[in-house]
This record gives C-alpha cells, structure tokens and sequence, in this order.
C-alpha cells in the first residue's frame, strides 16, 4: 500500500494524518480514484444505520453511570428525609391529645318509609 492510500485511508477512519499529505494524495487522479472506491466500497458494505451502532454503544457505555447517579440520589434522599424527620419532628409529649366525645341523642325518631324530614 502506498502513501497515496494510507493518508486517504486515514482520513476516512477518523485517524490522524497530515493535511498536507492528503491535498497532495487528492491532487493524483489515483488518489481521488481511490478516495471514490473506497466511499463506494464503503456505502455498500456498511449496514443501513451504520452511525445508530456507534450512537447505541455510547448508549451503552452510559447505562451504568445512569444507573449509579439514580441509586446516589435516591441514597441522598432517603438520608436527607431521615435527617429533617429526625431534626424537624415534633417533640413527643407525655398528654394524650384532646378528645371530644359526641353523644347520641336520648329518643331515636322513627321516620315513615319513603319520606325524610
């Protein structure tokens, strides 16, 4: 392989390469020849979604940090709930709370089927 190829080839990796090399590989009728089999190769052997693969790998890669940031705030909720329950709370007290008892009527009425008063 020459390095007409290896600067084209480079180039459509996403690698590093001289610009320099690569204006002057693109300046031959070869090269260019070459940088258009390479795209044509590379559109045909490429699945339909070829950029979605790498887009579902970064997902990927992210789903464990998702993951331990959702688990890290629930902690901190649950703690700082605890804390402002404990802190902020009522003072218990020794006295039942006030009650109030409701009596029943003394006579009961009796009310005809059918009607209400």
């Amino acid at each position: 392989m020459s390095d007409t190829h290896e600067v084209i080839s480079a180039f459509l990796d996403d690698e590093p390469f001289d610009p320099s090399q690569l204006a002057e590989a693109l300046s031959e009728p070869a090269g260019r020849a070459f940088l258009l089999d390479v795209l044509a190769l590379r559109h045909v052997v490429q699945p339909q979604g070829g950029h979605q693969a790498a887009a579902s790998e970064q997902q990927r890669r992210r789903a464990p940090l998702k993951a331990l940031i959702a688990a890290a705030a629930v902690f901190v909720a649950l703690a700082g709930g605890y804390f402002v329950g404990q802190r902020g709370g009522v003072a218990p007290t020794d006295a039942p709370p006030a009650t109030r008892v409701v009596e029943a009527p003394a006579a009961w009425q009796d009310v005809p089927a059918g009607r209400i008063r």
